[in-house]
């Protein structure tokens, strides 16, 4: 193993951090010459190949030397993929000569033998081959360099040497800050960045790869030790800046660092942002339960002693006015469990389907939804244009979510890697990172993973039964998942092809895979949405077709949330059993707590069942579950009709209308619109949202025997909407009187 110490200077030699940072304790130091301390060199001749010019040149040794002085400065990034530049100038190297000097800069000498070179990255060669590898690396490197106008790279026939002093390299910037008392801003944007050191490198060689492994643990804890110098004694009261981004960067580096916990729950506490302090001691909690199988160090449960009991009471932000219904509360439950959004995932790649970005978000906020621990907002609310870099503290309060998980998805051919944060939009402070590898055909793995690990760090409580029950049942093929997400995009579009595309796309999905559920609820909901816009050529059939669809999915899978949901629904809309419709959206909320469309079922069946109060909370969870959603129209409509059966004849419009401006076809709203303005005295606003209830000049009113809605509110409406009609019919004839 190496010595990671700094080792003492020998007489006449520079203490360097690069220069003694690694050595094996066999090994003989290595010291920094006074002229490269000073900047006093030997003059060096270039060679054009190693081959031809090993007589012309002695190296470091200074017989006979390549380059002149005031060559331009190599930087070298060795966090991540390699890569070398000169003045911004990138070098085009092979593997193996990347390797090689990523070596030397991490290594305990400014020269080294060509054997040990040879040993390390052709060790599978033989020895005649493996050396003449070398020198091709070695030709390749200085001509690379001379070609920049860099010569801080030298080589003769025994040694290899690098120029340190003048070269850049990024690990050993954040290395030196960091003793310096500096935390360097990569420590901060990294997880585990000691993991990362020469990734793309590590299968150039076994040797290679074997001095890698046991380079990186020495790196990770030299940085370990020189950060934690920077954060204050257990029995300091206050966290200053510097400790603060020093814990932030130990965390980064080893997230069960429970030290550097402590300090972050500290400066969390003072700044009063309780929930965030309680998210990182839950995901400590978890992940020494389930690593180790045991508690938080003594002094970390003291520090978070009492601090649940000092938590205030979640108030939940307003929803915005377009968005609220101002009468009814919201549920307690609703806005004490932590709420998180899932934002779309940036693809890295650029041939990647958008719907496959698409399904992994929908099917991580499926996952979540099945737990009552967790307000989950819904998909439709969260498809904003992915940004490189996100304004994280806006779109938490615009989506009411204190915490955001987002992230990134990169594809080559069968391989997919995800990468995820969950964020805490307040503090917007880094709760968790993760990185998920695998083939398309473990994607809904993959997604289900994802989703686990955010629960075990907001929701610590929930065991592995729980999450089992979670994980919805997938469908047999990947393309139907993806057909059926398509189309429900496309069924609530005001264009009529993209409509009817939406339920070619559910019968494709249910071809490709058809013991699954939800592209026959799917087609449930497109049938009955064709006869609330006026689309449909014969309502009663259509019913019943929708009725028949939500049985068969039910039959595949009793326990499907959304079969419940829309089974519910159809139950109420075809059948007029509402008491069985509830008991059935009640399952269906039970098994999803943040279905949000079981919602806004349950509140249109509320309204039948005369229960306005009922009606008027359930739209609200709806609209706290989705407030951006395109589809939030359908919450939006049910509180139109409560508030009219209330008599609040002003919100009953003001929530129409904007359904209306969404879906000017939406034949159920429109009655509801036109008859609250025709009770409001305000006629001729009534006329003008008529026209599309009147396609033959006159005002169909034969719905009204198949309609669900109670009979005092259908009443109302007949009335309004036939004295609509006679003021329509006066109208044209006072106009044919004027014309003759």
């Amino acid at each position: 193993m190496y010595d990671f110490g700094i080792a003492a200077a020998p007489a006449g030699c520079i203490p360097e951090l690069t220069g003694h940072w690694l050595r094996r304790p066999s090994e003989p130091d290595f010291c920094v010459l006074p002229s490269l301390a000073t900047g006093t060199r030997p003059s060096y001749t270039v060679v054009d190949t190693i081959d031809q010019g090993w007589d012309e040149m002695s190296g470091v040794n200074g017989d006979k030397a390549v380059g002149k002085g005031g060559a331009h400065r190599l930087t070298l990034k060795i966090i991540g993929a390699f890569s070398a530049s000169v003045d911004g100038q990138e070098v085009g190297l092979g593997r193996k000569a990347q390797a090689l000097l990523g070596y030397m800069i991490l290594s305990s000498s400014r020269q080294l033998p060509r054997s040990k070179l040879v040993g390390l990255l052709w060790s599978e060669k033989d020895d005649l081959l493996a050396k003449g590898s070398l020198r091709q690396s070695l030709s390749q490197i200085q001509r690379e360099l001379r070609a920049l106008g860099c010569s801080h790279f030298h080589a003769d026939q025994i040694h290899v040497a690098l120029d340190v002093e003048h070269v850049t390299c990024d690990l050993v910037e954040i290395i030196s800050d960091a003793e310096r008392g500096m935390v360097h801003p990569l420590l901060l944007a990294r997880e585990r960045l000691t993991d990362d050191i020469l990734d793309d490198l590590e299968s150039v060689d076994p040797a290679f790869s074997e001095w890698l492994a046991e380079t990186r643990p020495l790196i990770h804890e030299r940085l370990i030790h020189a950060l934690t110098r920077l954060l204050p004694d257990e029995s300091d009261a206050v966290v200053t800046p510097t400790a603060e981004a020093a814990a932030k960067a130990i965390h980064r580096l080893d997230s069960e660092n429970e030290r550097a916990i402590r300090v972050l729950i500290r400066s969390h506490l003072a700044s009063g942002s309780i929930g965030a302090a309680l998210a990182i001691y839950a995901r400590l909690w978890r992940q020494l339960e389930d690593a180790y199988d045991i508690e938080p160090h003594k002094l970390t449960q003291d520090l978070i002693a009492g601090v649940r009991q000092q938590q205030p009471e979640a108030v939940a932000r307003p929803v915005p006015f377009s968005m609220a219904a101002p009468a009814v509360a919201s549920n307690r439950s609703d806005v004490s469990r932590p709420s998180i959004a899932v934002l779309p995932f940036r693809a890295l790649t650029p041939a990647l389907e958008p719907q496959f970005t698409i399904g992994v978000v929908d099917s991580v906020v499926q996952a979540l939804s099945g737990l009552k621990e967790l307000f989950v907002i819904s998909r439709g609310s969260t498809m904003i244009p992915a940004s490189q870099t996100p304004d994280l503290r806006a779109i938490g309060r615009d989506l009411n979510a204190q915490y955001l998980l987002h992230g990134s998805i990169q594809r080559a051919g069968d391989q997919i890697r995800i990468s995820t944060e969950l964020v805490a939009t307040e503090t917007v402070e880094v709760v968790r990172v993760d990185r998920l590898s695998g083939t398309a055909a473990d994607v809904f793995d993959l997604q289900d993973r994802i989703a686990v690990e955010v629960i075990r760090s907001l929701a610590p409580q929930v065991r592995d039964r729980e999450l089992h029950r979670a994980m919805q049942k997938r469908p047999d093929d990947l393309d139907a998942y993806q057909l059926a997400l398509v189309g429900y995009d496309q069924m609530f579009s005001p264009d009529y092809t993209t409509f009817v595309t939406a339920r070619t796309n559910f019968e494709r999905a249910h071809v490709l895979s058809p013991n699954w559920a939800p592209p026959l609820s799917y087609s449930a909901i497109w049938h009955m949405q064709r006869v609330a816009r006026g689309w449909s050529a014969n309502a009663l059939n259509e019913r019943d077709t929708a009725r028949a669809l939500a049985e068969r999915a039910l039959e595949r899978n009793s326990e499907d949330p959304l079969a419940n949901a829309v089974g519910g629904y159809t139950l109420s809309q075809c059948k007029h059993d509402h008491v069985g419709a509830l008991k059935q959206l009640d399952r269906a909320i039970e098994i999803t707590p943040n279905l949000a469309l079981a919602f806004a079922y349950r509140a249109a069946v509320h309204v039948r069942c005369e229960n306005y109060d009922d009606a008027l909370r359930d739209a609200t969870v709806n609209l706290r579950l989705s407030p951006r959603d395109r589809h939030a129209w359908f919450a939006e409509m049910i509180l139109a009709q409560a508030y009219f059966a209330m008599q609040d004849l002003a919100s009953a419009v003001e929530h129409a209308r904007r359904v209306a401006t969404q879906l000017p076809n939406n034949q159920v709203n429109l009655r509801v619109l036109v008859a609250a303005l025709v009770e409001s005295g305000r006629l001729h606003e009534a006329q003008t949202f008529a026209r599309p209830l009147m396609p033959e000049g006159e005002l169909d009113l034969k719905w009204i025997s198949t309609s669900p809605w109670p009979k005092p509110t259908l009443a109302r409406v007949e009335a309004a909407l036939s004295r609509l009609a006679a003021a329509l019919r006066h109208g044209n004839s006072q106009s044919d009187t004027d014309k003759s």
